[in-house]
């Protein structure tokens, strides 16, 4: 009988940091990913229910409605798996920067974000 085989672990990547500019980058990226992920559906689920509603089954809000929950669903459910990704490529070791804080009050914005998006310990 055979053992199923699994693949070794990937190597730890160290954490790297990034700049500011490249944080920009990303936030403005996965700002530009939610809006999409939110509009498109919305848009073509409601106007396939109001469609549906005025030409075809004489319903009025009822598929505009049910098209527009549907459209709320996917997108929570596609956001939450950006979100799932994006917390499983953080890395776990993630050291708090207090100390930079303190040296610095400018970079308490940062802080506030890393620490925010930080995995909890376990």
């Amino acid at each position: 009988m055979d053992t199923p085989h699994t693949p070794p672990a990937p190597p730890h990547e160290e954490h790297k940091e990034v700049s500011p500019k490249d944080s920009f980058v990303l936030g403005l990226g996965f700002a530009w990913d939610l809006g999409y992920t939110i509009a498109v559906p919305a848009v073509v689920l409601g106007l396939g229910g109001a469609y549906l509603d005025e030409n075809v089954f004489d319903t009025s809000p009822l598929f505009l409605l049910a098209g527009l929950l549907l459209a709320f669903v996917i997108s929570f459910s596609v956001i939450a798996g950006k979100i799932r990704t994006i917390n499983r490529r953080m890395p776990k070791d993630m050291p708090k920067k207090k100390e930079v804080v303190l040296e610095n009050p400018e970079n308490l914005e940062q802080q506030a974000l890393h620490d925010l998006f930080r995995p909890p310990k376990k």
